[in-house]
């Protein structure tokens, strides 16, 4: 999957995740992040979650980082004016801190997250056995979502294969940031927090959906558990499975992973599933993030 076709922009934001992933500390614990131009006028959920990560990593104590995270998203972000972050410090202990995050756009609480910052403690190493590929096994179907903007500071190669009811799904994938990457672990902790947003809510479509392939997809809740110590300037897969579908939302299940088989990060994710023309513009804001 290609996502050179880049149009120039009078910033650039969106070529490099460093100049995305900022914030300005506006108090003890609070933050405002700059604004951020986009392509389609709203604001990539995952982009705002990892503001929050990043929010609440730098109220921990020394050495403790995030560890898992639990979020909604309750209503559209836009492209302006800025974001303004509020941290609430739930509780502080020597290994663990738990924070409360809201994001603020406008006046509006568009985001809503609570993280546990955990000291990395001695312990034993296992995880699940994962898909062991290469980034050079790609296949060149086109998937039936696209990245977008949110795709540009990575080299994506796509190896999905269609299912039998024609739907292309985004994952699995590999991916790398263009450039590198600052070596702090919390930014690394927000920046895959930043992928793990995308294509989920999409890719939970079950087997066989009777829904058109041009499907209306709205995150609804989204968790993260980071396992393990990883970088987005060197090779990651994703892959999700579609684990429960009914009442209109469904359920994702995400694995990533580095290039040795190292389980990085487990995501599951909650979204909207509506045909395109039962959702107004008018009605999204009010419901949860657009993933068009």
């Amino acid at each position: 999957m290609s996502t050179d076709k880049r149009p120039e922009r009078e910033d650039g934001v969106w070529q490099d995740l460093r100049a995305l992933l900022t914030l300005e500390r506006t108090g003890p614990d609070t933050f405002r992040a700059p604004k951020t131009l986009t392509t389609h006028g709203t604001l990539y959920g995952g982009l705002v979650a990892a503001l929050a990560v990043l929010a609440a990593g730098q109220t921990g104590g020394p050495g403790q980082l995030p560890h898992s995270l639990h979020a909604y998203f309750l209503r559209t972000a836009t492209d302006h004016p800025f974001l303004d972050i509020d941290v609430r410090r739930v509780r502080d202990g020597r290994s663990f801190a738990v924070r409360e995050v809201d994001v603020h756009q406008g006046g509006r609480t568009i985001f809503s997250m609570t993280t546990s910052l955990h000291s990395s403690e001695a312990g034993d190493d296992w995880h699940a056995e994962v898909r062991r590929s290469e980034p050079g096994t790609v296949v060149r179907t086109r998937p039936t979502q696209q990245l977008m903007d949110v795709g540009w500071p990575f080299e994506v190669r796509h190896f999905a294969t269609p299912r039998s009811d024609g739907f292309v799904p985004l994952h699995p994938f590999w991916l790398r940031h263009r450039r590198a990457t600052p070596d702090d672990p919390l930014w690394q902790i927000a920046a895959l927090t930043f992928i793990s947003d995308l294509g989920v809510v999409m890719d939970a479509r079950p087997p066989g959906s009777a829904l058109p392939h041009d499907v209306h997809g709205v995150s609804l809740d989204h968790t993260v558990w980071f396992h393990r110590p990883a970088r987005v300037d060197e090779w990651l897969l994703m892959e999700t499975d579609p684990l429960n579908s009914g009442g209109g939302r469904a359920l994702g299940h995400t694995r990533i992973s580095d290039r040795s088989g190292r389980l990085v990060a487990t995501v599951v994710q909650e979204g909207l599933h509506r045909s395109s023309h039962r959702l107004a513009p008018a009605s999204v804001p009010e419901e949860g993030v657009d993933r068009s």
